[in-house]
């Protein structure tokens, strides 16, 4: 099986064979939330992680930012908290952002939505995918997910 592999800060990676293990370096260097508007409403957990699991909604928010909940993979429910549900249902949230300069944070989401548009592909719901990213709790809702996905692996 072909599996594709994306980085905000590189071109695709093809390999071959089973999902690779996540990649050395898989998150960008730098402060985590740089070039994510309002980052004062996210608490970082961890500087980079990683999550698999299975797409069950992809949506286009009005901030640029891809929403893509996922169904975790056994081994990554520790990643969630209470508040993490999609439809009732266990989900980690991965957001893709704009491609927004990481020299500044945009001031708000209409300022976000300006910037250009990820090169992250999307995933369709049902696909499986695994994410590194910062690991943060939204204080404005009181989940846990990765903001932003710095690397997208699609199986």
């Amino acid at each position: 099986m072909a599996v594709l592999v994306f980085c905000a800060c590189a071109e695709p990676v093809r390999t071959a064979g089973p999902s690779p293990s996540p990649v050395a370096g898989g998150c960008r260097t730098g402060p985590p939330e740089a070039a994510v508007h309002n980052p004062d409403r996210l608490k970082v957990l961890d500087r980079c992680k990683h999550a698999e699991g299975v797409v069950v909604d992809v949506a286009l928010e009005d901030d640029g930012d891809y929403h893509l909940w996922f169904r975790p993979d056994s081994g990554y429910e520790y990643l969630l908290n209470a508040e993490n549900h999609f439809q009732a249902q266990p989900a980690m949230l991965a957001e893709i952002t704009p491609d927004c300069p990481s020299s500044t944070s945009p001031p708000d989401a209409r300022s976000a939505a300006r910037c250009p548009k990820s090169k992250l592909p999307i995933p369709v719901i049902g696909r499986h995918i695994a994410v590194d990213g910062p690991w943060v709790l939204d204080t404005d809702h009181g989940w846990r997910e990765i903001h932003p996905v710095d690397l997208i692996r699609i199986t």
